[in-house]
């Protein structure tokens, strides 16, 4: 190292001296101007590129559901419903979409921990469609009845894990899904209130609640419009 820099000095020296020799004055103004850029460039040191930061999605307790893609352009569900409080008697019909239904809290305890519409899939945190109302809890809380009706469907169901379908009428039906522990069976009428089955984490779950759906004729409907205001 220390021999290379001697030569890189030494032949715009040298130059220098031939200059003054032949050109006099001149020549070793010249002579010295080449020893000045003639010199070895300092090094520059040079940092290397940094890896951009690794994004990950974490799991949020709680929370899960079937998911469908959020649509481009988030629009509005016109045959949103309104539930009224009390059952209502026979025939009895609010504006065009039929007999309306009493609903109650689906737990007894526990917290809203998303919401229904568009949100991050808790797994993939890609825009999506959550068609129901999440409450987490502990493990093996009461999951409750909303209204009476008769069980539509009791077991395993892809995304849902173990679920409950209610029929309550006039087009009205309500899901219960993730359960550790289903309590009835098809065919069964239940009462508002009666406990159904057990808080759990079964099927696209990252932790223990209950994923709460609410239909009317086939078509979701926000369940937080309809439950009691302390929800």
């Amino acid at each position: 190292m220390h021999a290379d820099r001697i030569a890189n000095h030494a032949l715009p020296a040298a130059l220098g001296i031939v200059s003054a020799l032949l050109l006099g004055g001149a020549g070793f103004g010249l002579g010295c101007l080449f020893a000045v850029v003639g010199g070895p460039a300092p090094a520059v040191a040079r940092a290397a590129p940094s890896a951009p930061p690794a994004v990950t999605v974490a799991p949020t307790p709680g929370m899960g559901g079937p998911e469908e893609p959020a649509p481009a352009v988030a629009t509005a569900d016109v045959r949103q419903v309104s539930f009224v409080r009390g059952i209502p008697a026979p025939g009895v019909a609010t504006g065009r979409f039929g007999p309306a239904l009493a609903i109650d809290r689906p737990v007894a305890g526990g917290w809203v921990s998303s919401h229904f519409g568009r949100r991050a899939d808790p797994f993939t945190g890609q825009p999506s469609q959550h068609r129901g109302l999440d409450f987490a809890g502990l493990d093996n809380s009461a999951i409750l009845a909303v209204a009476p009706g008769v069980v539509s469907w009791s077991g395993r169901q892809r995304g849902y894990g173990n679920l409950i379908e209610i029929d309550h009428g006039g087009g009205w039906v309500t899901r219960y899904g993730h359960n550790a522990s289903n309590l009835v069976a098809i065919g069964d009428y239940v009462k508002p209130g009666q406990t159904i089955a057990l808080m759990g984490a079964t099927g696209r779950a990252t932790g223990t609640h209950l994923h709460f759906e609410v239909l009317f004729r086939g078509r979701h409907q926000n369940p937080a419009r309809f439950l009691p205001q302390d929800t």
